[in-house]
């Protein structure tokens, strides 16, 4: 039994379309991809890939199994590979846009402005051309929100999309945990479309087990995946290099490293950052950061007429499609009040998944008033009609690139993103930096030596020593990790003494408060202080 209302599929052709938005967008950002090691996050997941083990939370051990499987690749250097997922992802996106776009708008050129819109935007830019999980994420999420449009259409034939949508959702927790807030407004568009076509029991039996089914198996594999990587426990594993040295800030006792569950709940549930969604603070005022999150949307992200655009698009889709219409504005809202009461440093970035939806209700807008356009100007007499319709396509293209245009193309001709201001994890100006970094640490370095880092140079260090040198009895320990009192944790400091005591190097890049309390520090090579016992 087919919608009461006409519904919009995407046709054999988009499919093509969808593949020529993907390689033109994969070209941008593989000729501006990060060319080596990075800093920070990116590092960890550029060394995890290859050393395997347990990242900060959430773990990411679907993430680090995909960036391995990139990494057998025989091109350029084993850090560039893992980055090049990020570029594949973004660029899979970019077209899963366009197919998500025309499930609501018959106007290919709208479907294809909106992809673009996501795709030129500054910080899915920039999430693009680095070694992160958030570009992966939302290419999970595309494939999930079509697969799950395609079960809407008719969804006594196409059972099967739903069991995948929900297996990849599964599955997806191991990339990023964000696209389980896909989850409510994905229920609550599954009952509605089986109470409005009336559905049988059995009907809603089959539809119901098959999405119950796919979560339960793309959940049982990421498990699977976080185990194996528990397993394997190499010392790069965040869990050898930060939580159990200074878990005496989160107040972990030794016996809550027991066991490899214990472990997947410290990490999935965040035993670090546990406190940071409600943080019970007097300065974070969700009003606040509300504001922020509208100045950013249209003074970085996209331009302010695009975004009036999204919201025409957007009652278009609730009119015309419904159900699915409804969806989008569901999942926005609840994502948003999610993420703007979530409180970490680098939050901009966590807002990547509500531009999905924005993006396709642009798409949907600009297609709509291009229908209606050409509509009105077709009764024109000759080819009047032609050139009044590429003038508003000509506007419209204009409007969405033209902000950006200037400094996406400068990046491309000088093949780096150097648009990019936030250098922490990605020195645009000094591409050789992190690489420079982590030689000087490690020049003349016994393979037996601990180092003690912050967390920026910490995993870009343990990079080039467990990856490309071989030098896996190395160690790496967090100085002081978020959550830190203001100095080196106690248990980290009864760690440091009893390496000295076994006759091993400690070395450390900075007098972390704590240290010379409990240690002499004497500079070494490399800007580097040694650790010795006092006497």
């Amino acid at each position: 039994m087919k919608l009461p209302q006409s519904v919009q599929e995407p046709e054999k052709k988009d499919f093509l379309v969808a593949l020529m938005l993907t390689i033109l967008a994969l070209a941008a950002y593989v000729r501006t991809l990060a060319p080596d090691i990075l800093y920070s996050d990116s590092a960890e997941f550029q060394c995890l890939a290859y050393t395997l083990g347990v990242t900060h939370s959430t773990g990411y051990p679907i993430y680090l199994f995909l960036g391995r499987l990139l990494g057998f690749l025989p091109i350029n250097s084993p850090a560039w590979r893992i980055s090049l997922l990020s570029a594949v992802c973004a660029a899979v996106t970019v077209g899963g846009v366009y197919l998500l776009a025309r499930y609501f708008t018959s106007s290919q050129i709208g479907a294809a402005l909106g992809g673009a819109t996501l795709g030129i935007s500054y910080t899915f830019w920039s999430q693009a051309v680095i070694a992160e999980v958030y570009t992966p994420g939302m290419a999970l999420l595309v494939a999930v929100l079509l697969l799950l449009f395609r079960w809407q259409t008719e969804p006594g034939k196409h059972n099967l999309s739903l069991l995948a949508a929900a297996l990849l959702a599964g599955i997806g927790l191991g990339v990023h945990a964000s696209i389980w807030l896909v989850a409510p407004p994905a229920i609550a568009l599954i009952l509605w479309t089986l109470w409005w076509q009336h559905a049988s029991r059995s009907e809603w039996f089959r539809s119901l087990s098959a999405g119950f089914l796919g979560a339960i198996v793309g959940l049982a594999i990421f498990l699977a995946a976080f185990l194996i990587s528990d397993r394997l426990n190499p010392p790069t594993s965040f869990i050898r290099t930060t939580l159990e040295p200074s878990r005496v800030f989160w107040n972990l006792q030794p016996d809550d490293f027991d066991s490899p569950f214990k472990r997947l709940k410290m990490t999935v549930f965040s035993a670090q950052w546990g406190g940071a969604l409600f943080p019970e603070d007097d300065d974070f005022s969700f009003k606040k950061e509300l504001e922020i999150f509208s100045d950013r949307l249209a003074k970085i992200e996209f331009p302010p007429l695009v975004l009036g655009l999204a919201l025409v698009g957007l009652m278009v889709m609730l009119i015309t499609h419904p159900l699915r219409g409804t969806f989008y504005p569901l999942d926005f809202l609840l994502s948003a009040f999610l993420l703007l009461n979530y409180r970490v440093e680098d939050k901009n970035i966590f807002y990547l998944s509500l531009y999905i939806p924005l993006a396709v209700a642009a798409g949907t807008g600009m297609g709509f008033v291009l229908n209606w356009v050409h509509r009105y100007v077709e009764p024109v007499p000759g080819r009047g009609y032609q050139l009044l319709y590429l003038l508003t396509v000509l506007f419209f293209v204009t409007m969405v690139v033209q902000p950006t245009a200037a400094t996406r193309w400068r990046a491309i001709r000088d093949g780096v993103a150097n648009f990019v201001t936030e250098d922490y994890p990605f020195p645009v100006k000094n591409l050789k930096e992190p690489r420079l970094v982590a030689q000087m640490h490690l020049a003349g370095m016994a393979d037996n030596a601990v180092f003690v880092l912050d967390w920026r140079a910490l995993f870009a260090t343990a990079y080039l020593a467990h990856v490309e040198r071989g030098m896996t009895n190395t160690l790496f320990l967090e100085a002081m990790p978020s959550g830190n009192d203001g100095k080196v944790a106690a248990t980290l400091v009864a760690e440091l003494k009893g390496y000295l005591q076994e006759g091993r190097p400690i070395f450390t890049n900075q007098k972390y408060p704590g240290l010379e309390e409990n240690f002499r520090l004497l500079p070494a090579s490399g800007n580097l202080y040694k650790l010795s016992l006092r006497k």
